[in-house]
């Protein structure tokens, strides 16, 4: 995972317990609407920035809005921004009760919230693969360890450059299918 998508990944998960604390500055993009089968609720796709106090956090949230009620919309979902648009969540709608909110398979998706008014929400995966998010996430356990291995190898060569030995190798990042949702 790059360094920038790593900070990323940490503003973000500090966005949900900051913004409740304080009145931040937030800028969204225009949203992508799904309304529900019956047309009581709609499901708002769309990317988040918002000032914390120590910088910007950035998101993708699903927002559910009461048709009647477009003044509050709830926050059901947030992941880290993807690579690309054609990454944001999918909504699929299973009935008037019943949302699916589909993502990448290689996404850093955390689960949604489960139910808001009786709308039971569900997350899947495009392309579902558990085995390839599995290797992602030893892959991503790996670069953790190889980091502080290089730390320990570099404090080592600068006290005695010649007991240091080479420089320890990167993981190798798995080559995968990323699973993109096609409608």
């Amino acid at each position: 995972m790059r360094n920038s998508a790593l900070i990323a990944a940490l503003a973000l998960s500090l966005l949900p317990a900051l913004l409740p604390a304080a009145d931040f500055v937030c800028d969204r993009s225009g949203s992508k609407s799904t309304p529900s089968p019956d047309g009581r609720w709609v499901a708002n796709v769309q990317e988040e920035v918002c000032e914390t106090a120590t910088g910007a956090a950035a998101g993708i949230t699903v927002n559910l809005l009461a048709a009647d009620d477009s003044e509050n919309p709830r926050r059901v979902f947030i992941m880290p921004v993807p690579r690309s648009r054609d990454d944001w969540p999918q909504i699929r709608w299973l009935g008037p009760d019943a949302m699916e909110i589909r993502v990448p398979n290689l996404s850093e998706a955390p689960l949604p919230k489960p139910e808001l008014e009786g709308i039971r929400i569900t997350l899947a995966y495009c392309g579902d693969n558990p085995g390839d998010r599995a290797r992602l996430v030893e892959y991503r356990a790996a670069v953790k360890q190889w980091q502080a291995v290089v730390s320990a190898w570099a404090k080592q060569r600068n006290e005695d450059p010649v007991t240091a030995g080479p420089r320890p190798p990167r993981p190798e990042e798995p080559r995968m299918p990323f699973g993109r949702c096609v409608e």
